[in-house]
């Protein structure tokens, strides 16, 4: 009678986790690497030295026409419909890493939110922006003088720098 009932559970619990997995939208199935939230062990990072860049995507995922790292935020999606500027380029840098490191396209990405996915497409525009950004980041490494590129003093009250900054908006 135990055993029926272990068994019970064990099912019931395997029917739950495969629904609750279901409900995040990840291609399950064709996850070959993963940093968070898996059965898969640890994955290590991916570096590339071409562009200097390292770092863990949550996901990667193959796909018939190449690989799309996955992203995941425990947080709601934007109303806007499109990822958060920092998300968008987390996920862009991903893009690369996995195009230079496996040296296969990456038509698009996924960012993952909690109530939805948002499908982003790695297109040369968004490429030659992460690009420029990277650029911009090494040059404020070296000291050069940068900044800031907006006008919400909402950004510059969260931001770490604003006590230092002689343009913060706040």
């Amino acid at each position: 009678m135990f055993f029926l009932a272990a068994l019970i559970v064990a099912v019931l619990a395997w029917l739950i986790g495969r629904s609750l997995l279901a409900s995040t939208g990840l291609p399950f199935r064709n996850i070959f690497y993963a940093d968070v939230g898996s059965t898969f062990p640890q994955s290590e990072p991916l570096t590339s030295q071409r562009y200097g860049l390292g770092g863990k995507p949550d996901h990667l995922v193959r796909l018939t026409d190449g690989i799309a790292p996955i992203e995941v935020k425990s947080c709601r999606a934007p109303a806007s419909g499109r990822p958060y500027e920092g998300h968008l380029f987390q996920l862009a840098a991903y893009c690369l890493l996995v195009e230079d490191v496996f040296g296969a396209p990456v038509p698009h990405g996924l960012v993952n939110f909690e109530d939805r996915s948002i499908q982003v497409d790695f297109a040369p525009s968004l490429r030659a922006s992460l690009l420029a950004l990277l650029d911009e980041i090494r040059a404020a490494k070296r000291g050069e003088e940068l900044h800031i590129h907006h006008d919400r003093p909402g950004k510059c009250r969260s931001c770490g720098f604003r006590t230092v900054c002689g343009e913060s908006l706040v």
